[in-house]
């Protein structure tokens, strides 16, 4: 049994609008549900490195990173994929004795999210140490 030429072209259709219409939702869903992310630059000595951060429930968990064995930058983004609670931005300089805390920002919403990188700090320049090295950064928030 043959089935008519409109009723081909209209179960054609039909399959191709829902399989599209499904694509494209998801395509919605997924951007709806995208992750935030942190994204700090932190230059010392000419040398600068990109550190990024995700959404963390536990702040004791995060572990500083090393900046040019002088500095260290520890990015606390604390929330979840829909909220964030709180961003928090600690630098530390590295002495022989340990590390010393020498800077602490605190960020808190509303935060602008969005698919591309936005400002979220200024630029930040830090002095410590008998030398008064410097360390510079800046961070930028996005969805991923």
């Amino acid at each position: 049994m043959q089935i008519p030429l409109s009723k081909a072209i209209f179960n054609f259709a039909i399959k191709n609008f829902l399989l599209f219409g499904a694509l494209s939702v998801a395509g919605l869903q997924s951007t709806a549900q995208a992750a935030p992310l942190l994204r700090c630059y932190a230059t010392y000595a000419g040398e600068t490195q990109i550190i990024e951060a995700h959404p963390s429930d536990n702040p004791y968990q995060i572990e500083p990173v090393d900046i040019g064995g002088r500095f260290k930058l520890k990015m606390e983004m604390n929330g979840e994929q829909n909220a964030i609670n709180y961003i928090k931005i600690y630098a530390y300089f590295q002495t022989s004795h340990g590390d010393v805390p020498i800077h602490e920002a605190s960020y808190y919403p509303p935060f602008q999210r969005r698919n591309e990188e936005s400002v979220l700090t200024p630029f930040n320049r830090l002095y410590a140490g008998p030398l008064e090295r410097e360390l510079q950064y800046h961070c930028t928030l996005q969805d991923k």
